[in-house]
């Protein structure tokens, strides 16, 4: 299981260390996960996440899970919290809203022949 962090993204860094003597070595900078548990109101049951600190604050903040998940666009969740987001609207009866025809605009030479049209009209 890759060390990120599921609401933020954060994952693992590489970077150097730096002695007096300014020799460098390779390290890693972890991010600071926690494994926790949260409780989906809407679903009923909970689900185990790991999260920075930073992602618990932003869950937090958007009063907790449920909020989070339905604030965000599913492109902009990671699997597992997508999946969520799909049971939850499954469960509320609303399905992802189709994707919208583009509106026809008549071509160039069809409003010139109803520009014609209208003329005769007159």
């Amino acid at each position: 299981m890759p060390r990120k962090c599921e609401v933020t993204g954060k994952k693992t860094m590489v970077g150097m260390n730096v002695s007096h003597s300014e020799r460098h070595t390779k390290r890693t900078f972890l991010p600071n996960l926690q494994k926790l548990s949260f409780h989906s109101d809407i679903l009923g049951r909970d689900f185990n996440l790991r999260l920075s600190t930073a992602g618990l604050r932003t869950l937090t903040k958007h009063g907790g899970l449920d909020g989070y998940v339905m604030s965000k666009p599913i492109s902009r969740l990671t699997a597992e919290m997508a999946a969520i987001k799909k049971a939850i609207e499954k469960k509320n009866g609303k399905a992802t809203a189709p994707a919208k025809k583009p509106v026809h605009k008549p071509t160039r030479s069809a409003r010139l022949v109803k520009k014609v049209e209208a003329k005769k009209a007159k």
